[in-house]
């Protein structure tokens, strides 16, 4: 009788297990890795000396309106001279002075053009710590195998590799189907404001549209990503947006010796306490096309739970709420940056203010960011507008199936060797947002292996780049542009 009872139990359960399993052998998108590439005959010396000559160009970005003109123009001057076929064969246009635009014109104009991004700009050097540098951020040094300086991993190295690859081509006699476009903005590290907005607004009153776009972003990380032992390549198929929401209370001023139940200062930190317990919703399927695109580098349990977020949606979510990077790639996080309110200690404040980031989420939008901010801190004295206005919208979603992901994920593995190429979810702001309704598809990859090690010196001190590995990304921008510039993609 108890047999009769739980054999249709067991059959469920077996049934059930055979169902998980199948999905988690059939989950992963890894596919066969390419060839590598045929050796292109490249001087990595010659590419080296370039980006050294680029770094010594302090083309430093600190405020809006203030550009440093000088070291612009001598990046300017720089890149004629170290790349003589470029700008005879090429079309070069100044935009807000300072930011170049170059077209190579194609065979077939009819096709809609690609775009290549880069940005002329570096983010200053804090001099409290040039003692701790070992060679000055800004005399380009080469010593060690590597290229030292400010810019070298961001992005002046992406800027030498994408010139070094088009002047490459030219010399071969290169000539591409479609035409190909060199982006190089001047203001990236404050916002592009002045020079990329300004560039994708000369792109609209020229009725281009790019087929597709490639700018910064992340890259082969060798350490790994949470729960993925071996190296992965990052490329970022979409972008977050921002906003800064200043949230402002207003009471009665009055002596510290008689407060009220609730003070200023007191009400707007309950306020912050509540969007912090509370924040914008988790969407765990926003990792699922990584860890489906990484395959067997993920350990089997990652596999078998996000093959199954049906089952294990809430243990998964659960899990990666643990790790601060994981947890900013599936929601729209909050974080509180300034607060100020008062000016002695014995004066109740009349205003206390603050503001709080918030980086959004493809899926969530500023309406609904400012929708749940209301609805948590629920109190009609805690008042939030945009900080100065600046917000945007978070970007489209690259199509991961598409020809162009494909090729991209083929170049990687045939530059760099076999390993997994993922797609990700852009966490902070490239110049490519001002592109959003201008192109088909934009993705975001740096071609550059780095160690934890490395990308803390992104903006941070020492920064620098293997001279070999610089001669990697030329060799992988120079197949980047014949792939791309084809009629076919793939």
């Amino acid at each position: 009788m108890l047999f009769q009872i739980l054999l249709p139990v067991l059959v469920v359960l077996l049934f059930a297990a055979a169902f998980i399993l199948i999905r988690t052998a059939t989950f992963s998108t890894a596919g066969h890795p390419a060839e590598p590439a045929k050796p292109i005959p490249l001087e990595p010396r010659q590419a080296a000396m370039h980006l050294a000559q680029a770094i010594r160009c302090e083309t430093v970005s600190t405020a809006r309106g203030k550009p440093n003109r000088q070291a612009l123009l001598d990046m300017h001057r720089f890149l004629e001279l170290s790349y003589p076929l470029v700008h005879q064969r090429l079309e070069r246009t100044q935009i807000a002075e300072y930011s170049l635009v170059y077209r190579w014109p194609g065979a077939q104009p009819e096709l809609d053009p690609i775009l290549l991004m880069a940005h002329l700009d570096v983010v200053p050097v804090d001099p409290a710590t040039l003692p701790a540098w070992t060679y000055p951020p800004f005399d380009g040094a080469i010593e060690d195998g590597f290229v030292w300086g400010r810019g070298a991993l961001d992005m002046k190295n992406q800027l030498v590799a994408i010139f070094e690859a088009v002047e490459h081509l030219l010399a071969a006699g290169y000539q591409p189907s479609r035409d190909v476009y060199i982006s190089c903005g001047h203001d990236e590290e404050i916002g592009g404001i002045d020079g990329s907005r300004q560039v994708a607004a000369w792109f609209r009153e020229q009725g281009t549209r790019f087929s597709l776009v490639l700018d910064e972003g992340p890259a082969i990380v060798l350490d790994g990503y949470p729960g993925i032992q071996s190296p992965v390549a990052l490329v970022a198929t979409g972008e977050k947006g921002y906003m800064t929401l200043e949230l402002s209370v207003e009471c009665e001023p009055g002596h510290s010796s008689i407060p009220p139940r609730q003070t200023a200062i007191g009400i707007l930190s309950r306020a912050i306490t509540r969007l912090e317990a509370h924040p914008m919703p988790a969407h765990i399927r926003a990792l699922q096309p990584f860890y489906r695109a990484v395959g067997s580098a993920a350990p089997f349990s990652m596999q078998l739970s996000f093959a199954n977020l049906w089952l294990f949606g809430a243990y998964c979510r659960g899990m990666m709420e643990t790790n601060p990077q994981t947890n900013a790639a599936m929601r729209t996080t909050t974080a509180p940056t300034i607060i100020s309110g008062g000016i002695k200690d014995n004066i109740l404040p009349r205003q206390a203010s603050a503001r709080i980031n918030f980086r959004i989420l493809p899926g969530d939008t500023i309406s609904s960011v400012c929708e749940h901010v209301r609805k948590v801190i629920n109190d009609p004295r805690v008042k939030f507008q945009p900080y100065h206005g600046i917000a945007w919208e978070p970007s489209p979603v690259a199509d991961i199936n598409s020809p162009a992901f494909i090729s991209i994920r083929h170049l990687i593995q045939q530059t760099f060797g076999s390993l997994p190429v993922a797609p990700f979810i852009m966490l902070g702001a490239t110049d490519s947002r001002h592109f959003n309704d201008l192109a088909g598809q934009i993705f975001r990859f740096s071609p550059m292996r780095l160690t934890a090690e490395d990308q803390a010196r992104i903006h941070g001190i020492n920064e620098r780049v293997a001279v070999d590995e610089l001669a990697k990304m030329v060799q992988f921008f120079i197949q980047l542009v014949q792939a791309w510039s084809q009629p076919k993609i793939m």
